[in-house]
C-alpha cells in the first residue's frame, strides 16, 4: 500500500480553535474570526510556535483517523491552548489598530450638515492654508 505523510498537528489546532473560539463572546471575537482568512492567520501563529508532528502512514488508515488528539501529551494540550488564546489577543490586538481607518468612511455619513463651521475644514481651500 502507498505511504502518505500525515501532518497530526493542523486538525488537532484547528479543533481547539473552535472549541476556545466557541467559548469566548460573540463580539468581537467569534466575529473577527468568522471569516477563514483570520482563522488560517489563527492556525499559523499557533503552528508556528510549536514543535510539527508528522507520521507515515498507509494512505486508507489515514483517512481512517478518527482524532490525532491522543497524540500529544496534556502539556502539549495546555501549551496549544495558551498559543491560541495568546493569537487571539495578538490577531485582534491587529484588526482594532485598523478600526479607526475602518470606521473612518463610516463617520463620513455622519458629517455636520452644510455651512456648519467644522465643514469648512473639509473644503479643499482650507487645505491650502
Amino acid at each position: 500500500m502507498p505511504q502518505t505523510i500525515v501532518n497530526f498537528a493542523l486538525p488537532v489546532v484547528s479543533e481547539r480553535i473552535d472549541e476556545i473560539l466557541a467559548s469566548y463572546p460573540f463580539y468581537p471575537y467569534q466575529y473577527a474570526f468568522s471569516t477563514s482568512e483570520r482563522r488560517q492567520k489563527l492556525a499559523a501563529y499557533v503552528l508556528s510556535r510549536i514543535p510539527a508532528y508528522y507520521v507515515t502512514m498507509d494512505q486508507a488508515a489515514a483517512c481512517s483517523l478518527e482524532s490525532p488528539r491522543n497524540c500529544y501529551s496534556a502539556e502539549q494540550h495546555q501549551q496549544i491552548e495558551q498559543l491560541i488564546h495568546q493569537g487571539i489577543e495578538h490577531l485582534l490586538s491587529s484588526v482594532r489598530s485598523w478600526e479607526p481607518y475602518s470606521n473612518h468612511a463610516s463617520a463620513s455619513n455622519h458629517r455636520p450638515a452644510c455651512g456648519s463651521e467644522s465643514d469648512s475644514d473639509m473644503t479643499p481651500s482650507s487645505w491650502f492654508g
